[in-house]
């Protein structure tokens, strides 16, 4: 980044820290009423090589929200002052457990700085085989977290992957999966639930059917499809990104999706796309979608 590019941003991070402080982040930024995000991990290594060149190419696409990833590397104060000075919020902020579990002060103070209204933990902490008392440990845990991250007047959580949509082998509810546990050990004072529609498919699912069973516990969906030819192998995490595709055009009835969720109360949609086209693709997903949107 250029000296003069880099004094701006500095001036303008400070700037925003300011009447941050005069405010004293009594309460986050709200989501206000359908909004359609990107999850920055999306262009992880564009954001990593030049952020500012990357956020002017997504507001001229469309794009005007941002979910950071636990990847995102630039300060919160730093990213919120790119963000202000094009016109872009970041409604959501991704994070990993263990900083959930070691840094929750840091994690509140990001989020407050970025102006998100939710914290959001995409990953469930398990050893070997998932199972349901570790499904149950992962509870109790977000529940925690939750009661924190509420007491600081933001709203906290889980963002599926495909190994939740697994039968929770339970004999009096043969059909109960560990995504079904978890909802019923977290409390919904506390804990939400960000459905990526895609995992939820390439976990053997139906995005329609999970929303109906839980969209009062449902706040945000992520956006993205899975190509029709596809045997998903939910073991095998790594091996989805190449059956990505752009929305509405694999097998995952985005638009039923979308409609479901919005008749369920569901405000904020977030566009994810982790295939190698995802550069090209993402404009045309956007596109696909933004006359529900």
């Amino acid at each position: 980044m250029k000296i003069r590019s880099l004094l701006s941003v500095k001036i303008i991070a400070a700037s925003v820290s300011l009447v941050a402080a005069s405010i004293g982040f009594a309460v986050a930024s709200e989501v206000p009423p359908l909004v359609t995000g990107l999850q920055m991990y999306s262009l992880q290594e564009d954001f990593d090589r030049d952020t500012p060149g990357t956020l002017d190419r997504l507001k001229a696409q469309g794009f005007t929200d941002i979910e950071t990833s636990v990847f995102t590397k630039l300060p919160a104060e730093e990213l919120r002052a790119l963000l202000v000075a094009r016109g872009m919020t970041c409604s959501s902020h991704h994070v990993r457990p263990e900083s959930l579990e070691k840094g929750m002060e840091k994690v509140i103070a990001d989020a407050k700085a970025l102006g998100a209204a939710q914290v959001v933990c995409p990953i469930l902490p398990h050893k070997g085989e998932l199972d349901r008392d570790q499904v149950l440990k992962g509870a109790a845990a977000f529940n925690r977290y939750g009661s924190a991250i509420k007491a600081a007047g933001l709203k906290f959580a889980y963002h599926n992957h495909a190994l939740d949509f697994m039968a929770a082998d339970s004999p009096s509810k043969p059909d109960e999966t560990f995504y079904d546990v978890l909802v019923s050990a977290t409390d919904p004072e506390l804990v939400s639930f960000q459905l990526d529609v895609f995992w939820v498919a390439w976990g053997g699912s139906k995005a329609t059917d999970v929303i109906e069973k839980h969209g009062s516990r449902i706040c945000s969906l992520h956006l993205k499809d899975l190509a029709k030819d596809t045997t998903p192998d939910v073991r095998n995490p790594k091996s989805a990104r190449s059956h990505m595709v752009r929305l509405t055009a694999g097998r995952v009835d985005i638009p039923a999706a979308i409609a479901t969720a919005k008749a369920k109360g569901v405000k904020h949609f977030i566009i994810e796309d982790e295939s190698p086209s995802a550069s090209g693709q993402l404009p045309e997903s956007l596109k696909a979608v933004k006359h529900q949107l």
